[in-house]
């Protein structure tokens, strides 16, 4: 883990974002709500690339503080991802990059938790059995040729060993048979072990339906269906909602605040913590007058 201090760098201001209560009473449709709701995950996202750009007291990772600071960067491309495809008023989509998003917090945090280089070995090692399968698979079609090599094998042979060789892992210590996902647990399991049980649950499980193409994904988005009729294409996009960004932005504010201080140090993570935890009540008090407003509607106003 890095030391408890950082070399001293000046980070940019962040923009932020006014949520005035008062005001909160007086919207009187959705769409006032996504707006806010847009601007205050574009703060979050800020953060996010400030934590991704935070590199700690050295100028470089090694191997395992870059297994949690690359999905810090991963999850900073995500939100802004994610908030291409709402202001483009697209659920669908949004959706499918909300459930990421909501995976790669989850990582990241079990990760810092249980950091140490056997935790590491297992997520690297987990995910090189599919370069392990292919290698294998290319040297066997070379051998069958009597050692033939082709130029597209020649050059997946080098880009899988420069990946092996960047991962500090030999493919041939990686066990095939060993079908456990890394660090021993699932993502509903590693969501639980950081203390996201409900919200998997509640939410975010849901939307692994879009990432898979599943029926609930079809019904609810795809599809239109009146009950005892049948069915017919619904070709255009559903409009985005404000939950899923008032509820991942809090998920990615906590974790933020344990990123800074486990990569930069305590003086960072002093820093960023006032300004995270103002975030994290503005995001709280948008998404409670949200709530409140939806508690006079009636389905499927809501």
């Amino acid at each position: 883990m890095p030391t408890e201090t950082s070399e001293e760098v000046e980070a940019p201001e962040i923009k932020r974002v006014e949520v005035d209560t008062t005001a909160l009473t007086k919207f009187r449709s959705e769409s006032d709500f996504m707006s806010l709701a847009v601007d205050l995950m574009v703060e979050v996202g800020s953060y996010s690339c400030l934590a991704a750009c935070t590199l700690g007291t050295k100028k470089t990772w090694d191997r395992d503080l870059a297994a949690i600071g690359g999905n810090m960067v991963r999850l900073y491309k995500l939100l802004d991802a994610l908030l291409d495809q709402t202001c483009k008023h697209r659920r669908e989509t949004s959706f499918m990059l909300g459930r990421l998003v909501f995976e790669a917090a989850v990582n990241i945090r079990f990760l810092i938790q249980n950091f140490s280089k056997d935790l590491i070995d297992s997520y690297v090692q987990y995910s090189l059995r599919h370069e392990r399968r292919l290698r294998d698979r290319i040297n066997c079609n070379i051998q069958a040729r009597s050692g033939v090599v082709i130029p597209i094998e020649d050059r997946m042979l080098k880009s899988i060993e420069r990946t092996a060789k960047a991962s500090g892992i030999s493919l041939d210590d990686i066990d095939l048979g060993d079908r456990r996902p890394w660090g021993g647990k699932n993502i509903f399991e590693r969501a639980a072990s950081v203390g996201l049980e409900d919200a998997y649950l509640a939410a975010f499980g849901g939307m692994s339906h879009g990432i898979h193409g599943n029926w609930q994904e079809i019904y609810g988005h795809h599809l239109d269906w009146e009950e005892g009729g049948e069915f017919r294409p619904h070709t255009h996009w559903r409009e985005p909602r404000p939950q899923i960004l008032f509820a991942l932005g809090l998920i990615v504010i906590d974790t933020i605040d344990l990123y800074f201080p486990f990569i930069g140090g305590k003086e960072v993570g002093e820093h960023f913590n006032s300004l995270l935890t103002d975030l994290k009540e503005r995001v709280v008090a948008a998404n409670d007058a949200h709530e409140r407003y939806l508690s006079g509607k009636q389905w499927p106003e809501t």
